[in-house]
């Protein structure tokens, strides 16, 4: 079941989101998923032409919040769905509105629009991602367990 929430023609695409009905400001939000000492990994994603192009990106490492910076540069609205998001403690915010919680299977993100979706994760693995709404947008991502030295 996906609940809607619109906002001057938006919507954010959510999976029973228990904790929805008193929403947290953006910075307990932030803090609540960040782990204490550490820098988001940034991704950055930009979606044009009816496909996801990494904008800026480097190697992702668990343990450490990530942070994926999604512009969307078409004239149409597009998804971000990704299974990896399933169980994981994770916000996503754009200009307007912060979703934050646990279930969130994915997000929406209308043209000409900026989200920001922060999580972490304590597996490695690929972690495939798609658009929801355009079959043939797809793509991955690639967590690594880098030991220390």
């Amino acid at each position: 079941m996906r609940i809607y929430l619109p906002f001057l023609g938006a919507a954010v695409g959510l999976m029973a989101l228990p904790c929805t009905a008193a929403a947290p400001s953006q910075k307990e939000a932030r803090s609540q998923i960040q782990i204490q000492g550490s820098q988001e990994q940034r991704i950055e994603i930009v979606i044009e032409d009816r496909t996801f192009f990494l904008a800026k990106g480097g190697p992702i490492q668990i343990g450490t919040p990530i942070e994926i910076v999604l512009e969307n540069r078409d004239k149409v609205r597009h998804g971000f769905t990704s299974s990896m998001l399933i169980g994981l403690l994770v916000s996503g915010e754009d200009d307007q509105i912060v979703t934050y919680g646990k279930g969130v299977e994915g997000f929406y993100v209308n043209p000409g629009k900026t989200l920001v979706i922060r999580f972490s994760t304590e597996r490695p693995g690929s972690f495939p991602f798609h658009c929801d709404l355009h079959e043939r947008m797809k793509g991955e991502l690639y967590v690594l367990e880098v030991p220390t030295v």
